[in-house]
């Protein structure tokens, strides 16, 4: 879901600029770190004491070491494009939007995005790195299942479309994120799940 990579937009405001520059000192201090000793041979504390931030500093901009090589923004381009794509769209169309508005981009772009990915691929094999994808991967897909409802106007609890869409986007995203392969466009994620599906007439017959 990860297509080619744009210049993200400049935060405005001080406090913005403030924000931006502080997550990027740490980025880029935890990357040197973990290209230089490992990963699970760094602390959050090394990390804090060469950045020169204080452990509630770092906290405040990420809640994991593991979230690290995620990005602080997983899955927001995507989902927030998806959430405002035209109300006349379908849910595969109004994705596919999504995916486009989003350039299918997980993450924002930023100077350290692609070292960033060669580090997830390096450390995916840790056990917390890979719990943590998983887990956003999770939460990616409650997002999307929220969301369809929404844009449905259906309660999530009887209808099972949103379902539906959020495990097609949690398969895309795994591939992506934990398989390392390019999970192809969002139409033939769709026509293979139809494939999956009985005709109208094995229907019939099943129930008759």
């Amino acid at each position: 879901m990860d297509g080619p990579t744009g210049e993200s937009k400049a935060p405005t405001g001080l406090r913005e600029r403030k924000k931006a520059r502080t997550r990027q000192v740490i980025s880029t201090v935890a990357f040197d770190l973990f290209e230089d000793q490992g990963f699970e041979q760094t602390t959050v504390d090394m990390i804090c004491r060469r950045a020169d931030v204080a452990h509630r500093t770092f906290f405040r901009y990420f809640p994991t070491k593991e979230s690290l090589l995620f990005g602080w923004d997983f899955g927001d381009l995507i989902l927030n494009a998806f959430a405002a794509a035209p109300a006349d769209l379908d849910l595969i169309p109004a994705l596919e939007h999504a995916m486009t508005v989003s350039q299918g981009n997980l993450e924002d772009h930023a100077e350290h995005t692609a070292r960033r990915h060669a580090l997830r691929r390096r450390f995916l094999g840790v056990r917390a790195v890979h719990d943590h994808g998983v887990a956003l991967i999770d939460t990616v897909a409650h997002r999307v299942v929220t969301t369809a409802a929404t844009r449905l106007g259906v309660d999530p609890a009887v209808d099972l479309r949103p379902h539906a869409l959020g495990a097609l986007v949690a398969a895309m995203t795994r591939r992506r994120v934990i398989d390392g392969v390019d999970p192809g466009p969002m139409h033939e994620w769709a026509d293979a799940f139809r494939t999956l599906l009985p005709t109208p007439a094995a229907r019939t017959d099943r129930h008759e």
